[in-house]
């Protein structure tokens, strides 16, 4: 961030829609972190998103082993041991981490939460990857290396296969966690991650149907002005399916207080679906919204941050206020 020239903000009205604009302009070409956030590209990653989704963050990133490798050496630069210690790991898994991890990869990931979140949320993750067979042995060498140093412990993994119809998915569970496991299975290009399969086959039954959150119209009536679909990053939150329970069940557990009644009104009031999305120029990083977040603008986002500015840092990670 040391590279930063200007903030500029920007507030209008355009055809009825309130838009704010965030322009970060850096003295030359982005450099580090600032530099890992890609030009503007369409997220098929977000395909696998429905219309129900309460929360989603979506970037498109350079190339993921040049990342690593930027990351490695800034590690290095503060500590001395960290590539002997990287060697180490190397050794006794029999994993290269820039070739059998990063490499792999495409640019694009997903996170979001899409579906009840109660009694437990459904969240799921969305990676591109290039190159799946490499990916998956890789998973199940890091399985094995972790049980040959976590049995002496008690602790231990297992990496299972469960054929559903023609679709094989993974399954990563513990012994000692019965409960708990994380499935996954690859589509295409992706990698879908999910803590069960039926979250992951919804998705995919969601993407084929083309019940998706980027196709609805919600999602369409938050886009900006001038039609442009593609970005670098976006954030979406549509909290009001997930508020309105919760409310309903405070009220009816208690008496609230009038100070409690109106926290609970402000929080129904700016529980409206909104839309927050960033585009990666050369030398600039642009973020822009026509509604903000929980009744937060954008000015306020970008400013409420102890570190530097809040969005730049959520969009580019908290490795900038380092």
């Amino acid at each position: 961030m040391g590279d930063v020239r200007y903030l500029t903000l920007e507030h209008r009205e355009v055809g009825g829609k309130t838009e704010s604009h965030a322009d970060l302009l850096f003295a030359s070409e982005r450099q580090g972190v600032a530099s890992w956030l890609a030009a503007p590209a369409s997220m098929g990653s977000l395909e696998f998103v429905s219309p129900d989704a309460s929360m989603v963050t979506s970037a498109v990133v350079k190339n993921p082993r040049s990342i690593m490798e930027e990351l490695f050496k800034m590690i290095g630069t503060g500590d001395a041991d960290f590539t002997q210690h990287l060697a180490e790991f190397e050794t006794k898994s029999g994993v290269n981490v820039l070739n059998d991890i990063t490499a792999p990869l495409g640019g694009e990931v997903t996170m979001a939460f899409d579906g009840p979140m109660l009694p437990t949320p459904r969240w799921k993750l969305i990676f591109e990857v290039y190159d799946p067979t490499t990916l998956q042995s890789t998973i199940a060498k890091l399985v094995d290396s972790f049980n040959r140093e976590g049995n002496a412990q008690g602790h231990a993994m297992q990496l299972t296969k469960r054929q559903v119809g023609s679709r094989t998915y993974f399954v990563i569970s513990s012994p000692n966690k019965p409960n708990a496991e994380i499935d996954y299975t690859y589509v295409d290009n992706y990698l879908i991650v999910a803590p069960d399969m039926g979250t992951i086959s919804q998705a995919i039954q969601s993407r084929e149907a083309g019940y998706t959150l980027a196709h609805s119209a919600g999602f369409q009536a938050l886009l900006p002005n001038d039609g442009y679909t593609n970005f670098s990053a976006i954030f979406y939150h549509n909290i009001g399916p997930v508020v309105g329970p919760l409310v309903e069940q405070v009220k009816a557990s208690a008496a609230l207080t009038r100070q409690q009644q109106q926290s609970v009104d402000v929080l129904t009031a700016n529980s409206a679906p909104g839309l927050i999305y960033a585009y990666g120029e050369p030398d600039r990083i642009v973020v822009a919204s026509n509604t903000g977040f929980m009744g937060f603008d954008l000015g306020t986002l970008l400013t409420m941050g102890d570190n530097g500015p809040f969005l730049p840092q959520m969009f580019l990670g908290g490795a900038m206020s380092h």
